[in-house]
């Protein structure tokens, strides 16, 4: 099988290309001129990005063979998520590689501004020496307030009590458990931490908080502005006004929102102001971590597994099990088409294990749904969107435990509209196994080629079917049959060595008693996710 190709269009680190390069075909680059990037586009199967390029919906077009979009950082401003995902392209970014990096920054920062380290080394170096000019603040003691504790936001936490400061923490999306477990004290509103907070840190991407003048003027008077997260969340010409009237003691600014920032930009005219050029992650050891990060996702996804770091995958995060329940969701899929199942809304409920990844699973049925049905070009991202053409949509049923007992053995169960009779069932340990289709229970393991008929309970009919499967020399592996009562209807489900050619399925057929006969290729390659 020939290497996937992957395109490396600006520069990444000898290790994470050493890294890729054990399994791939790779083109690098130091910085590739745009022009040169779209042309090399049509030969990849991945693509590697940082900040200088993108990916629109006209580079991907340009792109028929590509599989994996990988940003080289945290943000994917510069790539277009929808039209990756219409096409099923998966597309990956490294968050929280460089938090180390950007926490250490974001205190550096802080006590620069509050030493008043800038303006001192400036004023040694023209030749002076006035000690009185220079007199700081110290860190201890005071409130630092923080927006956004994620993985930047509990790295400034941790480094702030070594400060002993008092730390404090706003984010809607994290429970106040977790906050505390990240070394801060939850505050339930924004405007309560901006009144109390003498320090305030933001670490939240674009889609945080804005602080305007109203915003900012909750402070208390003294307060230091420091933002190394994103430009745009602070309104930058309100802080030199309120700098300026003496509301806001100093502030700190890595981050603008216009990079680079213009050269009579309100805020530089001002003392006690540091100011550095989007540096937060701009170490060594961020950029080794960041390239070799997004260089075992890429490959991780380009051999058929969910990375870390998938952007338009519904995965909180990796677990060791998520390929394998995404392989079982894609069989369920399968199973269900063979079933005969129709209908537009399609209801996965897991249970178990499986009731982390809801809506990931969702996907995964659909997908093995798709792809029985005929949609070869179907993959987990694209499935969505396949499915909406087809006048289809996925539910995520709550568990039915209630999400409870997830260390019990992962269940999947999916059905048609309100057709829960239909259901086919799964459960997957160390094997996938069936439990329910058709309406019967079973407990069998899945064989590559499997068989199963719905015929009349009376003797005979087992053996006369293996009769068949005998002459045709198609060995079986495994055989279970369920029922509703004692002489109604019946069904069999074989498990094959070999797949089974239509002229045994038509002479099965022709038996008396057999009233529906499917052949189901299931297929023993794990799924992946492409």
């Amino acid at each position: 099988m020939a290497k996937p190709h992957i395109l490396v269009s600006e520069h990444l680190g000898e290790r994470a290309l050493a890294l890729l390069g054990e399994a791939a075909d790779v083109e690098a680059y130091d910085l590739l001129p745009e022009a040169d990037f779209r042309r090399r586009l049509a030969e990849a199967d991945a693509v590697i990005i940082r900040s200088a390029h993108s990916l629109r919906a006209e580079h991907l077009e340009l792109a028929p063979r590509l599989k994996v979009a990988a940003r080289a950082g945290a943000g994917v401003d510069n790539i277009d998520i929808e039209a990756a995902t219409q096409r099923g392209i998966l597309v990956i970014n490294t968050p929280g590689a460089n938090a180390v990096a950007a926490a250490e920054h974001t205190i550096g920062l802080l006590l620069a501004v509050m030493r008043r380290i800038v303006d001192a080394d400036r004023h040694v170096r023209e030749g002076q020496w006035d000690r009185q000019q220079f007199f700081g603040w110290e860190l201890r003691g005071r409130r630092l307030g923080i927006i956004g504790i994620g993985r930047v936001g509990t790295q400034v936490a941790k480094r702030a009590r070594g400060f002993d400061m008092d730390v404090y923490a706003y984010d809607p999306y994290v429970a106040p458990d977790t906050i505390r477990e990240r070394g801060a004290k939850p505050v339930e509103r924004l405007e309560d931490l901006l009144a109390l907070a003498d320090v305030l840190t933001l670490h939240t991407p674009k889609t945080g908080p804005r602080l305007g003048r109203a915003e900012l003027e909750r402070l208390p008077r003294g307060a230091v502005v420091v933002n190394a997260a994103r430009g745009g969340l602070v309104d930058e010409d309100a802080l030199a006004d309120l700098l300026e009237a003496g509301h806001i003691r100093a502030a700190a600014l890595d981050v603008f929102s216009q990079e680079p920032p213009r050269l009579d930009h309100p805020l530089f005219r001002l003392p006690r102001v540091v100011v550095t050029c989007h540096l937060g992650g701009s170490t060594v050891e961020a950029q080794w971590a960041i390239g070799e990060r997004v260089a075992r996702a890429v490959l991780a996804a380009l051999e058929g597994q969910v990375p870390d770091g998938a952007v338009n995958l519904p995965v909180a995060a990796q677990d060791e099990r998520v390929d394998d329940l995404v392989e079982t969701g894609r069989v369920l899929g399968r199973l269900l088409a063979f079933s005969g199942a129709k209908g537009r809304t399609l209801r996965v409920e897991p249970s178990g294990a499986a009731a982390g990844v809801t809506e990931l699973l969702s996907r995964a049925v659909l997908w093995g749904f798709l792809e029985a049905v005929g949609e070869e070009s179907v993959n987990l991202v694209s499935a969505i969107a396949a499915a909406r053409q087809r006048g289809m949509t996925a539910v995520a049923q709550t568990p039915v435990n209630g999400g409870e007992h997830r260390d019990r053995e992962p269940g999947i169960r999916a059905w048609f509209d309100d057709d829960v009779a239909g259901a086919v069932e799964v459960t997957r340990r160390e094997e996938i196994r069936l439990r329910r289709f058709w309406g019967a229970r079973f407990d069998m393991g899945l064989s590559p080629y499997m068989l199963v008929t719905r015929h009349k309970d009376r003797p005979g009919i087992v053996g006369a079917i293996g009769r068949i499967l005998g002459e045709a020399a198609i060995n079986i592996a495994t055989v279970e049959l369920g029922r509703n009562a004692p002489g109604g209807e019946a069904v069999m489900l074989l498990g094959l060595d070999n797949p089974v050619p239509d002229a045994v399925v038509r002479a099965i057929q022709a038996l008396d008693a057999i009233s529906v006969v499917h052949s189901l290729n299931v297929g023993g390659e794990p799924a992946g996710v492409f």
